[in-house]
Parts: structure tokens; sequence; C-alpha cells
């Protein structure tokens, strides 16, 4: 008769030791290879922002701004960094003091017509109107379309709540919806320059900027040398506040370079007028070792973490070294009725 001899207690143990190590030495391969799938995903997506404001650029003459109009600067502001009051857009459609963000201006040029016509832009009274506009825009299908969230405006590494936590937004019937990307301003930044707002929002030294339309022969830097948009982390907190369909100075869809890659949030940071955050207007990703970002001439690349903070600074301005624009635009904004 013939006896089966099974495994011992020491055998098994042995084995189950072997599958452990194999499975610690697979383990970080396999996360890898996610996370590489996980970041051509992301890079897929800035390339598509990046034909698309090519597109709405041969079309309009002009990269799309970062929202198209002014947002409530007042004479009390300006007075506060020794300005005068200079022109802003008043009267007139709603629309001239939109805060939508240039992500939701190229919908029509990524096939997305029909999201894009939910916010009633050109014929209506847009959407995140300036209080001053004085204009009632919201609406049940407005709001629908704030909260919607495409896929790309999505970084798959990211780990953003998909909708804002921001307390003004929690009493609203659709809360807004969270993106992982931000448009490139300049390197003017909130810790320098405060809320000077003819140098950090309508006249910094990058592509996308408030009300002011920006040319491609203005980018005499070149177009493969100047940062276009780029990754963000936390845009669902106060601190870090990124809803993709807004555009509001050193967070919502709206950064510059003045911090360097991968800065955490709250680092370095600032208030910026009346919003109680604490912004740094930094570009950062969940990416191991930097962040991606889209070039005006739409290729996308990852930029280290560990970059020299003037050459990173450098790429974020359309016509020259980061001091010598601050130079001429500060002579410039100083000018009666700017």
């Amino acid at each position: 008769m013939r006896i089966s001899r099974g495994f011992t207690l020491v055998e098994l143990l042995v084995v189950i030791a072997i599958i452990g190590v194999l499975v610690a030495l697979l383990l970080p391969a396999v996360q890898a290879a996610r996370e590489a799938a996980r970041r051509m995903s992301c890079s897929n997506n800035l390339k598509q922002y990046g034909i698309a404001q090519l597109n709405y650029e041969s079309t309009k003459k002009t990269f799309p701004p970062a929202r198209p109009g002014p947002d409530a600067t007042g004479s009390q502001e300006v007075r506060s960094v020794g300005r005068p009051p200079g022109p802003r857009a008043s009267g007139g459609k709603g629309y001239e003091r939109s805060g939508v963000s240039g992500f939701v201006l190229v919908l029509p040029f990524m096939e997305q017509q029909a999201l894009y016509d939910r916010f009633d832009i050109e014929n209506g009274d847009s959407v995140w109107l300036s209080s001053v506009a004085q204009v009632s825009w919201k609406t049940p299908q407005k709001e629908e379309a704030i909260g919607t969230r495409p896929n790309f405006v999505v970084c798959p590494s990211s780990t953003m709540l998909p909708q804002s936590e921001v307390s003004n937004f929690q009493s609203w019937n659709i809360v807004p919806a969270t993106g992982s990307y931000a448009l490139c301003a300049g390197h003017r930044g909130i810790n320098k320059f405060g809320v000077d707002a003819c140098m950090v929002k309508h006249h910094n030294t990058g592509i996308h900027l408030y009300w002011t339309r920006v040319k491609m022969q203005q980018i005499e830097d070149g177009t493969s040398n100047t940062i276009s948009a780029g990754e963000v982390i936390d845009g669902h907190t106060q601190d870090s506040s990124n809803i993709w369909t807004y555009t509001l100075r050193f967070g919502d869809s709206y950064r510059v370079t003045e911090a360097a890659v991968n800065t955490p949030t709250g680092v370095e940071c600032a208030v910026a007028g009346d919003n109680p955050g604490c912004f740094n207007g930094a570009f950062a990703s969940r990416h191991p070792g930097g962040a991606q970002f889209v070039y005006a001439d739409g290729h996308v690349t990852l930029i280290s973490e560990d970059i020299d903070l003037v050459t990173y600074q450098d790429l974020s301005t359309i016509a020259g070294k980061p001091l010598a624009m601050d130079a001429v635009d500060d002579v410039f904004c100083s000018q009666p009725g700017y």
C-alpha cells in the first residue's frame, strides 16, 4: 500500500517565506508600472489642452486668457499698493466681469461644445461673475455644469477630492468640481507682489492673465520655451483651491512659479485679499520627483523639483528674464490709468 506524504510545517513556512520575498520584490515594479501608466494618461490630458489652446489661438488670434474679465479690483486695492486706478471692463453684459477659466474657454476646441454651451458664455451672462457685475448668474444648468468633472481635467495620480471643500460653496445645490491643472500666469507671486492687481493679474509675465490677452508674437522667448499650464495638488482644500471652471489669483486654475515645483500646500504662503486661504500659488504633483507641464507649442514634459529656481521662473515668462520684466512692468503699472 502506497502512503502519500504531505508537506511538513517547516517546508510550508519556507514556501510562504519565498512567496513573500517574491511579492516584496515584484510590488515596487508593479507600482512603478502603474505610476508610469498614470503619468502617461496625465501627460495626454495636458497634451490635449495644449493642442486645444493652439486651435483657439489660430481662431481667436490670442491665447486663451486665464479669465476673460477682471474681478472686483477697485480703488481700495490699488491704493494699498500705491497704484493709480486703471481701466476695468464695466457695463454691458455680465460676462465682462466673468471669472470663468481658460479651460472652459477651450472646450469647443476639445470636442466639448455641448458642455461649453451649458455655461452660456457668449450669449448670456456667463458664470463666475464678479459681485460688481451685479448680475444674478447662477442657474441650475450652470451649477450642474460647474459641478461636472470631465476626465481630461483629472490626473490619475492625483489624490485630490472631486468636489471643493471650500466653505463658500457648501451651500450650493451642486458643489463645484475640482481639477488637477492650472494655467501659468508667470513668475510673480503673492509673497513678493501681494495683491498688486496690475503686476500679478492683468500684467504678469506669462501667457494666461486676467482680462489681458497674449498674442503668439508676444512670446519672444519662443513657444517651446514657455510654460502654459501645469499640475497642482490639494485642489479641494481652502489653501490650494483649484476649481477647474473658475480662476482666482494664486489658486483656482491660476498659478505662478514664485515657489519651487512641489512646494507643499500651506508653505511659503500668504493671504490674498479677502480670500481666507493661505496660498503659495505653486505647481505640484503626486508624481515622484517633479510635475508635468505643457508648453505654448503643445509639448509636455516633467520638470524636476530640483530645477534651479531662476531657470524655472525663466520658463514661465514670455519675453525675457524675470527681473528685467519686473523693471519694465513696474514702470508700466505706475502710469496713470494703469
